[in-house]
């Protein structure tokens, strides 16, 4: 009964493993370097619309589309450290914008540009 148990277990783990591969080797790896410029256009495009008054779901639409962009750029090491601090400079950015403080949002964004140009220049320099 118990070598019965363990086959199904087994067997109940190895098909998780393999549909869990499927989705990593579905993954694409992007050229690091376009997709940290990318972030850094729609964090430029964020900021320019916070100080033009644009509309909050323009805005918000910006601020989503860069947290998303963000989060494809795979890079190690001490630029990594400084991308997550952008990261998160970005998610204080966009909770400050939804409390109405564009002022302190904006800071916020321009902080989180220079995180990621340090970024791009730390890891391709």
């Amino acid at each position: 009964m118990t070598l019965l148990k363990k086959s199904i277990i087994a067997l109940f783990v190895s098909i998780l493993m393999l549909g869990s591969m499927q989705s990593v080797m579905a993954m694409e790896a992007s050229a690091p370097a376009q997709t940290l410029a990318d972030v850094i256009d729609l964090n430029k495009q964020t900021i320019a619309a916070m100080k033009a008054g644009d509309t909050a779901e323009k805005v918000g639409a910006l601020l989503k589309a860069t947290k998303q962009a963000s989060k494809s750029v795979v890079i190690s090491g001490p630029a990594d450290l400084n991308k997550q601090k952008g990261s998160m400079k970005l998610k204080r950015s966009r909770k400050a914008y939804r409390a109405g403080d564009t002022v302190e949002a904006i800071r916020l964004a321009e902080e989180a540009l220079d995180k990621y140009k340090k970024a791009k220049s730390v890891h391709f320099n």
